[in-house]
């Protein structure tokens, strides 16, 4: 490229640059003035000069992102993750004014508390007018309850894309906000800052050998790994002396079958897996030497966590779908219909994306069979669809029962009918 054209494309970059910068200003004082309305009408837009708007833009808040916290090495596509799961968990969610008037969220992080911020600090001097504007902005204060909604709206959401990311075979995610506005007042930065933590895999004596396992924990608040014990009473075990809480692990075969049966965000599995031993009450059946735990996705049973005790330890040695062999349901839906491990797995009812692939609540038949069975919670989960993993393409629920015609449980209602 000659000169000429060097100079003719500079000065063209030049020009695009200011037009960007124009438009942002546009928009940060459009949105400004908008905002304003919907707090105090036009009467108070008028009070508030386009000189002063102007100042507001200059003194504005940056954009709120998310970025690696220094010293934690996260990969820069989990961090460009984050920040797209943060636009669209804000992406049309609108802040209740205290006079009624609704407001985007997006807009009030940016251009709104820039406004609040700048309008609560400014000095009245005794002037009538100055200090009514300031009463208008007072919603908007660090210590009222409108900004303590805010904060903890913002701190339920990055948990919630924290917990999407994470995984224990992978990485836990915590985030710190304190380095924004909205927790440091007038801090320049607006950037949330993202933590992580590698679970350690160890090394367990069981009654099998060695086997591979994490110890159940999840970053604490202060930024530190915290693991958690359980009362081996708590899920059925009898205990001689002391009822002390155990250290509790998951093997990594554990983790993979839960991956495989359920088959939907690893992190929204794994924090339901922590959470199901934190509980005062640990729902479970108990088989011999064994416990059965509860494990609930959306408040709904999918299946069990079998649990052993060795020595003082208690490991989650695997996980069964409610279908499965071994589960009391498992074993009842194998007597009605006469069929074995091969025939549950040869009709893909065996993991919960397959099982929600046949829609077998819109199918009466099949509803009634599964309600017997006691597996009636796996017909309330079909919403799941959204957060699994590799997708299963629909199947026809007739071809369940094509295949279950002779079943002593459909035999039997046809005599019944007759």
């Amino acid at each position: 490229m000659d000169r000429k054209k060097k100079k003719q494309a500079a000065i063209k970059s030049a020009a695009n640059i200011e037009q960007q910068r124009k438009a942002l200003k546009e928009r940060f004082l459009d949105r400004t003035r908008k905002i304003i309305v919907l707090i105090g009408g036009d009467i108070l837009l008028q009070k508030l000069p386009d000189v002063f708007l102007g100042k507001l833009y200059e003194c504005r808040y940056p954009v709120l992102k998310a970025k690696a916290a220094p010293g934690s090495g996260i990969d820069k596509i989990k961090v460009i993750q984050f920040n797209k799961l943060l636009l669209q968990f804000i992406d049309g969610v609108e802040l209740t004014l205290p006079n009624g008037n609704k407001v985007l969220l997006s807009w009030y992080l940016s251009e709104g508390i820039t406004l609040t911020d700048s309008i609560g600090d400014m000095e009245t001097y005794g002037d009538p007018e100055m200090e009514e504007i300031k009463r208008h902005f007072l919603f908007g204060s660090h210590d009222s309850p409108f900004h303590h909604d805010l904060q903890e709206m913002l701190i339920d959401m990055v948990t919630d894309i924290c917990t999407l990311l994470s995984d224990f075979n992978d990485h836990i995610y915590r985030t710190d906000l304190g380095l924004t506005p909205y927790f440091a007042k007038f801090n320049p930065d607006n950037d949330i800052l993202i933590h992580t933590f590698k679970p350690k895999k160890e090394k367990v004596e069981t009654t099998k050998g060695m086997r591979n396992a994490i110890r159940l924990g999840w970053p604490s608040p202060e930024f530190n790994w915290e693991h958690f014990n359980v009362k081996a009473s708590l899920l059925g075990f009898k205990t001689t002396g002391l009822d002390i809480p155990l250290e509790i692990y998951i093997s990594t075969h554990a983790l993979d079958r839960l991956q495989e049966r359920i088959n939907i965000t690893p992190g929204i599995m794994h924090q339901i897996l922590l959470l199901t031993f934190l509980q005062p009450e640990i729902s479970h059946r108990w088989r011999g030497d064994v416990s059965h735990v509860d494990f609930l996705v959306a408040g709904l049973k999918v299946g069990y966590l079998v649990v052993k005790l060795h020595g003082s330890k208690l490991m989650i040695h695997t996980f069964l779908f409610l279908t499965n062999n071994d589960t009391f349901e498992g074993e009842k839906l194998g007597r009605l219909l006469s069929i074995v491990k091969e025939d549950k797995k040869y009709l893909e009812i065996d993991s919960l994306p397959a099982f929600n692939s046949y829609h077998i609540d819109q199918n009466e038949k099949l509803s009634k069979l599964f309600k017997d069975a006691g597996c009636g919670s796996l017909l309330k989960l079909g919403h799941l669809k959204e957060f699994t993993i590799n997708q299963v393409v629909d199947k026809d629920a007739e071809s369940i029962l094509q295949y279950l015609a002779d079943a002593p449980y459909f035999s039997k209602q046809v005599s019944q009918s007759d």
